[in-house]
């Protein structure tokens, strides 16, 4: 299992950029794309007290020792298709011995989630949008509230 953590980059964005690398990743690592995942946090990547968010991202990737030989032609591909994410990039390797993984598959149900498989509850629902303030829980007022200055100027 590949597991490529991304901090620095705005979650919506890695989606693309694993969907983008994830095939490449695979092939050099020679393994099946199931073996490859993406890590994306919602956070702030700090120096000093100021956000570096898309200036500086560090890309953590996790690995089985085996494939270190190939960590030269990895770091090439990751860089490839971060280039354009941020304006400075720092990736690291960590390994792991396949001997210290361990995984709980459920059989019953599919290994990802996938756009084919995952339903959406309210995809036919139309979803009502409630104009009540909070606070006293009554609904704005929707009129024209310049009906009585626009009958003294005409």
């Amino acid at each position: 299992m590949i597991t490529i953590s991304i901090i620095g980059v705005d979650p919506f964005m890695v989606r693309q950029i694993s969907k983008a690398m994830t095939s490449k990743i695979a092939a050099l690592y020679e393994v099946h794309k199931d073996e490859v995942n993406f890590y994306a946090p919602e956070c702030l990547y700090i120096h000093d007290g100021v956000e570096q968010n898309t200036w500086n991202v560090l890309v953590k990737v996790n690995a089985p020792l085996k494939v270190k030989v190939l960590e030269k032609q990895a770091v090439r591909i990751i860089h490839e298709f971060m280039v354009d994410a941020c304006v400075n990039l720092s990736v690291e390797f960590y390994y792991y011995s396949q001997d210290n993984r361990y995984e709980f598959i459920d059989p019953t149900h599919p290994r990802y989630m996938t756009e084919e498989n995952t339903v959406d509850l309210f995809e036919d629902e139309e979803v009502e949008e409630e104009f009540e303030d909070e606070e006293t829980g009554e609904e704005p007022y929707l009129g024209n509230i310049f009906e009585d200055f626009d009958k003294k100027m005409g």
